[in-house]
Formats: C-alpha cells, structure tokens, sequence
C-alpha cells in the first residue's frame, strides 16, 4: 500500500486501522463530522484521512509543528466539530452543533501574498482530479513516488499521496526532508518520481552522485540557473501547476524552460494571456469560473506559463516591475546563492523594489553596480538585505509580501 520511510503501510494494517477508528465512539457517525488533524504520527495521518475519505466525512490537515494554541485557533476558523490534537483518544470537541452535508476536504490557502484563506473540496472533485492526472500521467503507471513534502498540503496529499495510490503503485512518504535523508531513501527507489519544493530539489540534484530518475516541480517558479542544473541531473523533468481551489490543472512531462507550467488537464479549461502581455490565468471547472491572481502566458500550442502573482507585480512610478526577472538576473551573478525580490510602499514612486539574498553585505557595491549592467534604473533594487538564510513558510513557499513586513 504506502511506505513511512523504512516502514511498510499494508492493505491489512490499513482496514485494522479502519476498523480501529470505527469503534471510536466519537466517529460512529463520521460522515456527519469535520475534524482537524494535528500530529507528528504522519502514519495515523494518512490512515486517518483514508478512513474519513472512504466514509465521506470532512477533515482539516493541520502542519505537524503546530502547538495547540495555534491547532485550537485553526480548528476554530474552519468551524470543525473536533480537534484531534496527537491523540485520536481524547479529542477536543468544539460548540458546532450542525451537521456535515457532504464530505470536504478543507485546506489553507498558501497565504503567500495575505491572510490564509479556508477553502473546501468534496471527495467528488478530489476524485475527479485524481482520474485525470492519472490519465495523462506521463511515466510508467507503475512508477514509486518518494513524498518528500508535507502530506498536509494538496501537492504531496493529493499529488503525492493520493494519485499514486490511484495509479496503484506504492507511495513513500518522506518524514525527513533533509536531501540526505531524501537521497537515501532514492538508493532503494531508484526509478521513483521525487515530489518535493523547488528549493529542495535544487540541492538533491547538487548532491547526487547518481542521475535522479524523475523529479516534479511544484509551487515556486524554479530560476533558471537552478532549473538547468536540475534538468542536466535528472532523466525525468516534470513540471505541474494548480491552486487550492482547483487543485492541479495543467501537467508538464518535459519543460524545456522553467516558466513551463504544463498542459491543461483534461476536464478543466484555461485562460491567460499572450507573451507580449500576461494576464490573469483562469480556470473553468465544472461550471465553476476560478481567478487564480497569477498572471501568465497561453501558446498557440496550448502550454501554460507562468509569469508572476499579481499581486507581487511592483510598480514603480507606472513601470511593472517582474521580480522573477530581476531574481534572474541576480543569480547570474555567481556571488548570490538565493535572492527574493519583494516590493514595498513608496511616497514617490507607489512601490520600490527591494531584495532578500543570502550572502554577505560586502558584496552590496558590486551587486548594484552589476545590476547597472544588466537591468534598467527602476528595476534596480532599492533596498538590499543579506541573510543567512530566506525564512520558507512550512509548504517550501516564500512569501514576498511577509518578507515586505520582517523588514521594516
């Protein structure tokens, strides 16, 4: 069935599971419930959500790390009936007194660019997705995949977890996200598809003596110069693109640039702009019309691009300003490691450009003046902050617009 890294997950121990959480008395009618899950036991996660999956029932996968306060608030703002905080035991039950009408899946929305937002799914959609990434899967149907991602997000949930199960081939779920810990989990799965964020796939692809057999990128736009070392290391680059109320919609089975979000999945329609001009991508579902806030690029041969969220667009004095163009052009400067360019208020110009880069503060001089030689005056920095380390959000995504408040 799964793995937990060494550990083997079977059918067996799924449905003693399965009859475990039946006899709870607080989950006899389960259907009827929604519950938030808070635990470090990923292996009681991933059952537990099956279970609930198969029953029809409304769960809230809540991030390991979280202390109670913080699970107790969360279980609150997505009005769930119970929180399970570590034990499935003894619960903390909440005020809600009605009911359920039909199964949901509730997540957070990444919360890159503001407050988080709830957003629910039924089985049905989930489901329906499920079917469709599994049509155009472009591997062997049989393919592992290494989860090397939170399984309480949708990317190594559903994309992960879920449709390798629908596939019928064998998940492994990674506890310990160290590209070590990753890339001795490859040695017995070496023919496995890695999903994983785009900051952990560059430094798995620096440290593998071996060619990775398959990767998916996911989430955050890959900058180039990480994109073409990763491409050179693995057999199988695959790109995916999506959001949390339409989960993934377009699939890629070789970019050839990292831009390159994929084709449309088959039950869902997309809208974006055109290279000289990106606009808004939007999804059409089922009826359902979904304005994604990212802006991006549709080719006449139907491929997706992704060129910016729209609300990450700076403007300096009537001047759009990318950030992933000026990213670019930073890390081609063999001096910067990582770099986020992010905006912030200006009373002269509306919005100026700064950036986060890991590196030293000498080097600040011979980064602007490089900058000269390569980006027009607006796009120039104004702002230069050198770190240690760009502090990620638990999904692997940075978000410009926190990186905008942490500094002043």
């Amino acid at each position: 069935m799964f793995y937990i890294d060494k550990e083997y997950i079977s059918i067996e121990k799924a449905e003693a599971a399965e009859r475990w959480f039946s006899a709870l008395t607080w989950l006899k009618e389960a259907h009827t419930l929604r519950v938030a899950v808070c635990t470090e036991k990923i292996e009681d996660w991933l059952l537990f959500c099956l279970f609930m999956k198969k029953r029809g029932g409304s769960v809230v996968p809540l991030h390991p790390s979280m202390t109670e306060e913080g699970a107790r608030a969360a279980a609150k703002k997505t009005n769930s009936h119970i929180l399970v905080y570590k034990s499935f035991i003894a619960p903390i039950v909440s005020e809600r007194l009605d009911r359920e009408k039909e199964g949901v899946l509730v997540q957070m929305s990444s919360g890159t660019t503001g407050e988080p937002k709830v957003i629910e799914r039924t089985w049905h959609s989930i489901e329906e997705e499920l079917e469709q990434y599994a049509a155009i899967f472009p591997l062997s149907r049989s393919t592992p995949s290494i989860v090397a991602c939170p399984t309480t997000h949708s990317y190594g949930l559903i994309c992960g977890f879920f449709a390798t199960l629908k596939r019928q081939a064998i998940p492994v779920v990674i506890t310990n996200h160290h590209p070590k810990a990753i890339l001795s989990a490859v040695k017995k799965w070496d023919k496995a598809l890695i999903y994983a964020a785009p900051a952990l796939i560059y430094p798995l692809a620096q440290l593998s003596k071996e060619k990775l057999f398959a990767v998916m990128i996911s989430g955050n736009l890959m900058p180039a110069k990480w994109f073409n070392h990763v491409k050179k290391a693995v057999t199988h680059l695959l790109q995916q693109y999506g959001c949390s109320e339409a989960g993934c919609v377009a699939l890629h089975p070789s970019p050839e640039r990292p831009d390159a979000m994929g084709f449309a999945l088959p039950h869902v329609k997309i809208e974006a702009g055109t290279e000289n001009s990106p606009s808004e991508i939007i999804i059409h579902k089922n009826g359902q019309t979904i304005y994604t806030k990212d802006l991006g690029v549709l080719t006449q041969a139907g491929e997706l691009r992704y060129a910016a969220r729209m609300d990450d667009m700076i403007n300096v004095a009537g001047m759009k300003v990318y950030p992933k163009e000026v990213e670019e052009i930073l890390l081609e400067n063999t001096s910067v490691q990582e770099a986020v360019v992010y905006k912030k208020e200006d009373k002269w110009t509306g919005e100026r450009v700064c950036v986060q880069l890991v590196g030293s503060k000498e080097q600040e001089e011979e980064l602007k003046r490089y900058c000269k030689t390569r980006l027009v005056p607006y796009q120039i920095p104004v702002e230069w902050h050198f770190v240690s380390s760009i502090a990620a959000m638990p999904n692997g995504k940075v978000s410009r617009k926190r990186l905008g408040e942490m500094t002043g």
